[in-house]
């Protein structure tokens, strides 16, 4: 059950911000909605009556609000954060933590030094088919993971302000390096633009591990088919997670490496297996999560420390594909 004495003001009213705000509500936490556009807010206000709906973001920081919620666009984040902190809140911040590494340091000092819980929405941690792939790569399921391979392709909602690579790999760059637990050692990448604007549309990214594992991330908003794919590559199987307009599945598909008689390797399929998991809302378990932490006091897995991590990735990446040369990680 939900501590519902912890109240939150969810700042970004848009696309995204709205099911923040809708699932605050029925957790029976939401307090009040920021955002400039008055139409947003109004639409807020009409529909959870009890709350309080303001276009200065002063106003909700001055409501008696433990935390808030960050849905704004990417380039503000680092700017909110750190305003929302000085006035003592404990922050949520959307994916990215910010647009550069230092931005994110500092958000992460100033978090630290005032005491206050600083959480990361990489939402992905907290899907229930997401939960039970890690929990059955714990299990040693699928044998040693050796590859990923992700895929997050859709047509619309085109950004002005970030690129597609800052917009959509967090998601798929803060899980990798989960799974691996570990950040990778270099970076090749090539971004496309579709649009002729220098903003790209389309990005690829091939990361080396140590222990000569690897992943591939393709990322793209002008792509027909609407879909999230993860592929989870290890020595006796594939889990795949799909998320698409249709729902979401995870499947196992086992294999052996075996040899014929003539002595040559040959690859063995097994039978494919359809996984159940839980069926519950990824955006309401994540707010769970960020309310417990600052309850109980309990370090979230999406913290400033993973969130940082996640932008060294992201950076590295997207200058490998500006400068057209390998990129090796650095802290």
């Amino acid at each position: 059950m939900i501590d519902r004495s912890v109240r939150i003001g969810v700042i970004g009213a848009g696309y995204w911000g709205s099911n923040l705000i809708r699932n605050c509500a029925e957790l029976g936490v939401l307090d009040s909605v920021y955002d400039v556009d008055e139409s947003a807010v109004e639409a807020a206000r009409r529909a959870y009556p009890s709350i309080a709906a303001v276009t200065e973001l002063e106003e909700l920081f001055s409501r008696p609000v433990n935390a808030v919620i960050i849905a704004a666009p990417a380039k503000l984040h680092a700017d909110i954060a750190l305003k929302a902190i000085a006035h003592g809140k404990h922050v949520f911040v959307e994916k990215p933590l910010a647009l550069s590494v230092a931005d994110g340091k500092q958000i992460e000092r100033e978090a630290r030094a005032a005491g206050l819980t600083l959480f990361v929405g990489h939402l992905l941690f907290y899907h229930p088919a997401v939960k039970k792939l890690r929990s059955m790569i714990a299990e040693g399921v699928i044998g040693d993971i050796w590859h990923i391979r992700s895929r997050r392709l859709s047509l619309g909602r085109l950004r002005t302000e970030e690129n597609v690579w800052w917009s959509f790999a967090p998601h798929d760059v803060a899980l990798i390096t989960a799974i691996f637990r570990d950040e990778p050692l270099r970076v090749t990448s090539a971004q496309s633009y579709g649009r002729g604007m220098p903003i790209s549309d389309v990005a690829y990214a091939d990361f080396e591990f140590s222990n000569g594992r690897s992943a591939h991330i393709e990322v793209s908003w002008l792509d027909p088919d609407k879909t999230a794919r993860l592929d989870i590559f290890g020595t006796r199987g594939v889990l795949t997670f799909i998320d698409s307009t249709n729902g979401s599945s995870l499947a196992l598909k086992p294999f052996m490496i075996s040899t014929n008689d003539s002595g040559t390797p040959v690859a063995i399929r097994g039978e494919e297996l359809n996984i159940e998991f839980e069926k519950v809302e990824p955006l309401k378990a994540e707010i769970e999560a960020f309310v417990d932490s600052i309850v109980y006091g309990r370090q979230p897995e999406t913290d400033a420390r993973q969130g940082i991590a996640v932008l060294r990735v992201l950076s590295m990446a997207d200058e490998a594909a500006h400068t057209k040369v390998v990129q090796e990680v650095s802290t």
